[in-house]
């Protein structure tokens, strides 16, 4: 089975300080393994409702491989994609589009 690395970061408003947490594990396929962050991510969402936290900036990320003992951010080559976290849910954003989202490229 191939594996996969789930990064969460997480902070919250008012708060200087994120929250980084990463697992690893193996999923049957590629689609698996997003179907599987986007519950993280849709229940990450559901516990900041649950306790009235207001998000500042919240991901899981989704990268191709085992990289736990890595540092990996979207810059790294397995990053396939993030889910964006905010008021109204979570949304899938591919490695690309991420990527040109945070040097404030547009798109074509």
């Amino acid at each position: 089975m191939p594996a996969f690395t789930i990064v969460t970061t997480t902070a919250t408003q008012g708060s200087d300080a994120a929250e980084v947490s990463t697992l690893s594990d193996d999923f049957s396929n590629e689609s698996e393994a997003l179907g599987y962050s986007r519950r993280m991510a849709e229940e990450m969402v559901g516990m900041a409702h649950q306790l009235s936290l207001d998000f500042d900036f919240s991901t899981v990320g989704l990268y191709d491989g085992d990289l736990i003992d890595e540092e990996v951010d979207p810059s790294h080559v397995a990053f396939l994609g993030a889910w964006v976290l905010d008021e109204e849910g979570v949304a899938f954003i591919g490695a690309d589009e991420f990527r040109e989202g945070e040097t404030g490229a547009e798109a074509p």
